[in-house]
């Protein structure tokens, strides 16, 4: 699900209208829109912030970036522990290595 998808899923389960989230979050409404449609892609990680406090949710699962939701969710979160002691030079080898597997499905 895209970030707009999210966004919209979350205010409507808090029975927001857009007026409302973008008074709670000092943007403008059409902003909120556009995020909601996909037209505004890359909100600043404050915006963000204050949607996920408003919406009543993280902004992990805001963005979509938690594995703990995902079907796979505890194997990448296993993956992602064992990442965490590893030096900076063996995290840009396996970034290079997460490149190109992805370069090689495209």
């Amino acid at each position: 699900m895209a970030l707009a998808d999210r966004i919209k899923a979350f205010r409507m389960k808090k029975k927001l209208s857009l007026q409302d989230l973008a008074d709670a979050t000092k943007v403008s409404k059409a902003h909120i829109w556009d995020l909601e449609t996909g037209r505004s892609k890359n909100p600043s990680i404050e915006l963000l912030t204050n949607l996920a406090n408003k919406l009543g949710v993280a902004v992990i699962d805001l963005v979509g970036e938690n594995p703990s939701e995902e079907e796979e969710g505890s194997r990448v979160l296993g993956m992602y522990r064992e990442l965490k002691d590893l030096s900076g030079r063996d995290l840009d080898v396996i970034q290079q290595m997460i490149e190109r597997l992805k370069s090689k499905d495209g």
